[in-house]
């Protein structure tokens, strides 16, 4: 092993450093994983960011979480499986490719390259971000969606879903986005207020009288096919059984009675046009309505409009409306606030959600609600309301999981439809993973031997493939024992936000798949806000981009910058913090150079545990090391790395730096009996190894650097990851140990706010003291005589009570103060 004993610089220079760490890490494979090794297995299922090509502050928050546990697992001696993808499918590389590159999707094949080799120019870019914040996977065990093992796992599971009839085709109204022309997911579209119009059109009736109803959509008249009212509204309870004649298509429909109806809405006069939304969907299902589609796809008017056939959306609103006005029809036009559902799996996106009946590919999902609800009960949620997410997600789902997507740029569908008879043809297994779009279809169809075969078109939806990470990280199917070993995922980290989509399909898929739970805890973070509180958006031009911090405070401010985020909650972005743990970084630096210059030739030859007699103040900071590690431990534990980080700071900070290092300079300096001495070194040794393992998880470039100076050799470890957890000291409280730092500490503070400087010498000082506490006093009287710079202290008029009182002489002060014994 090299030998690592090289002195620590007067400043702690990051960039400089942080590169060195990384190359060592990176030589000396220090984050390999051996699934050999005996010891428990520890597997996190990472989440598998979009290649977008950088990072953002919610990555480095979530990934610095993850990072923390796998440090600290690895210390307490387990064998971290940590591996790390991509999600490389999408339409925003798409769209990158179309706009920025000029290639169009026609050229399927140059697309589709362009599409890889961007997508792997993302990657390149975004492990480079990882590797800067010291994210400490196995790059060995990365995995990319794009991958043909990985697309392999996923037809695979297709035929899986398919045989068992859980997979099936059929045409059913869907969202649609009319901007990016394709099918969504119920968990990709959701609600956003905004102020529109509500329209008051008046309907002929057939027998010659009118009734007005309300609609934000004038545009569907054309795919109007019934009217409805409620049947308790006695405004039109006599309308039952009538019809209305809709002006310019010159169509008659009918009129129902029906309680969904709000009668507090407009006129308490609805329209059902197929399809509006999820209640006309209903009512058209409910009464056997006829369905005519009057948009299209792209979001054109179809010939069922009429003479607005071609028109947009907004163009044929504007145009119907003009020629009802001048037909007299338009009773009145109101402001009016509503929800409307829009695209927001892209923000970039937020169209509008159109109501399209097209052919698409299903999973079967509602039946199997309560089998997702108990598998995710079996895993402990941290914080455990974080459950309630997906609970309330499982009681609102009323639709199937449509998977197909009309994109280029994603996992194939692995099928073929006969156009004679539309039976589906799956691909073989032995032939996986394959695009039906580019090979040979099967010679015929075996159920009406047809030879017009057509490929699916389609891909699959982003969540089809990442719904099985942790099918992918196990090699299930693929090595049973490595399987076994890993799976289920002991710990899966992600945000809220994606509780109804990631971890709701992986629980699904994985459980469907495998007959298992998936995960054995769940650790969610909540979204990182803007420096002013509010989402990170352009628009609001708050966004930080994390090269911004890295580069001004580097790896482990920005590190203890997401440590300091708590579970499930939001938490912005915040420059005060960086800059607080930079102040950190810098006393912890400074403190360890100090201790250097006394352990540069000090090589521990007792340990403490061995029994042997320690001054008061020693096995006071080494008690108080004890309450640190174990109060620490427990957070990490919890994943509370908050606590974990503020419990840390107040003892090295404070302790240790403020009073223990001030305590004991006088016995590393002056002339003191050599066995004093050797005890500061021995507790300056054990207390600073431990801190610096103990911070390690949360900030591991400047531990490391700090090990390899003072450490490494001594303990014959080669980096600090390989230590192992630091276990209690077997000392005993100290209680004249803690008097006698509480006595310096408020002497200390009553001379700075006296403005005197801390090592101005005091020539007496009188002590009233309990009369118990006056022998205590004396046995620990050099510490606070040296440390303080007292010439001599005498003890007067001892009290009863318990409270101090001093009175010290000093020139051109003459001072007196007191305090109660032992107050917070």
């Amino acid at each position: 092993m090299e030998k690592h004993q090289f002195k620590i610089p007067s400043k702690y220079k990051f960039k400089t450093i942080e590169k060195q760490i990384i190359e060592k890490w990176k030589n000396e494979k220090t984050y390999a994983y051996d699934a050999s090794i005996d010891k428990p297995n520890y597997s996190i299922d990472t989440p598998p960011p979009f290649t977008s090509g950088d990072l953002h502050m919610g990555h480095i928050l979530n990934h610095t979480w993850i990072d923390i546990v796998a440090r600290y697992k690895r210390m307490k001696g387990f064998n971290v499986y940590f591996p790390q993808g991509f999600d490389c499918h999408g339409l925003p590389t798409e769209l990158k490719v179309e706009k920025e590159f000029k290639i169009s999707k026609d050229k399927s094949d140059e697309f589709l390259k362009k599409c890889v080799e961007w997508t792997n120019q993302a990657i390149a870019r975004m492990k480079s971000q990882f590797e800067a914040i010291g994210y400490s996977t196995d790059w060995d065990y990365t995995y990319r969606t794009m991958d043909k093992d990985y697309l392999k796992m996923v037809q695979e599971s297709l035929l899986d879903f398919f045989e068992n009839g859980w997979l099936f085709r059929k045409e059913h109204p869907i969202h649609w986005c009319v901007n990016c022309q394709t099918a969504l997911a119920k968990q990709e579209v959701g609600y956003v207020d905004e102020v529109g119009k509500l329209w008051y059109i008046r309907l002929p009736l057939v027998d010659g009288d009118h009734l007005t109803i309300a609609t934000t959509r004038p545009e569907l008249m054309s795919s109007c096919v019934a009217v409805m009212v409620h049947p308790d509204d006695k405004r039109y309870y006599h309308l039952s059984g009538k019809k209305v004649r809709l002006p310019i298509f010159e169509r008659e429909v009918p009129i129902f009675l029906d309680p969904e109806v709000d009668m507090e809405f407009g006129t308490g006069v609805v329209y059902v046009c197929t399809y509006g939304d999820e209640t006309d969907l209903m009512w058209q299902q409910l009464y056997g309505l006829p369905v005519i589609i009057s948009i299209s796809a792209d979001g054109k008017m179809t010939k069922e409009a009429g003479k607005y056939e071609g028109h947009s959306i907004l163009e044929a609103r504007k145009q119907i409306v003009e020629d009802l006005k001048e037909l007299g029809l338009v009773e009145k036009i109101e402001e009016h606030e509503h929800r409307v559902i829009v695209h927001t799996e892209r923000s970039s996106c937020l169209t509008p959600i159109e109501y399209l009946p097209v052919k698409q590919w299903f999973i079967s999902v509602r039946e199997f609600i309560e089998d997702i609800r108990e598998a995710a009960q079996t895993m402990t949620w941290y914080p455990s309301n974080m459950i309630r997410r997906l609970h309330d997600w499982l009681d609102s789902l009323n639709w199937d999981w449509v998977i197909s997507r009309q994109r280029v740029f994603g996992t194939p569908i692995p099928f073929w439809i006969c156009k004679d008879c539309d039976e589906v043809l799956p691909a073989p297994r032995e032939s996986l993973p394959l695009d039906p779009r580019s090979v040979p279809a099967p010679s015929s169809c075996p159920k009406c031997n047809g030879k017009k075969l057509d490929p699916v078109r389609d891909v699959c939806d982003c969540w089809i493939d990442s719904s099985i990470t942790p099918l992918v990280i196990s090699r299930w199917k693929r090595d049973e024992r490595f399987f076994e070993k890993t799976y289920p995922s002991t710990l899966r980290p992600q945000g809220y936000e994606i509780i109804r989509t990631w971890a709701f399909y992986t629980i699904f898929r994985c459980l469907k798949l495998t007959g298992k739970p998936c995960f054995e805890n769940l650790m969610i973070n909540g979204m990182v806000a803007g420096p002013d509180g509010r989402k990170m958006s352009k628009s609001f031009g708050n966004i930080v981009a994390p090269d911004e911090p890295l580069s001004q405070y580097g790896a482990d401010s920005l590190r203890q910058w997401a440590a300091q985020g708590t579970l499930g909650d939001d938490y912005p972005f915040n420059d005060k913090a960086l800059q607080y743990s930079m102040r950190f970084n810098t006393k912890l630096w400074n403190a360890c150079r100090f201790a250097s210059r006394h352990l540069e030739d000090f090589y521990p030859t007792k340990q403490i545990n061995d029994g042997i007699t320690l001054p008061p103040v020693d096995a006071w900071i080494l008690n108080k090391t004890n309450e640190m590690i174990k109060s620490i431990e427990e957070a990490y534990e919890k994943y509370e790395f908050h606590d974990a980080l503020m419990t840390f700071r107040q003892f090295f900070w404070h302790d240790f730096c403020d009073d223990y290092l001030e305590a004991v300079k006088f016995r590393l300096y002056g002339d003191v009996d050599s066995s004093i001495r050797e005890s500061a070194k021995l507790v300056l040794y054990n207390v600073i190894l431990n801190s610096l393992k103990i911070f390690s998880p949360i900030a591991p470039f400047i531990t490391e650097r700090i090990f390899l100076s003072l450490f490494a050799e001594k303990e014959g470890i080669s980096s600090i990851n390989k230590c192992e957890w630091p276990k209690p000291i077997d000392v005993k409280a100290s209680e004249v140990g803690q008097l006698a730092i509480e006595i310096i500490s408020e002497f200390r503070n009553e001379k700075s706010k006296q403005k005197i400087a801390l090592n101005a010498e005091v020539s007496r000082v009188a002590v009233q003291a309990p009369k118990e506490f006056v022998q205590k006093i004396t046995s620990v009287q050099d510490d606070i005589k040296e440390t303080l710079k007292i010439q001599n202290i005498e003890f007067v008029d001892a009290l009863d009570e318990k409270s101090f009182q001093f009175t010290f002489e000093m020139k051109d002060h003459d001072l007196k103060f007191g305090w109660n014994l032992g107050k917070e």
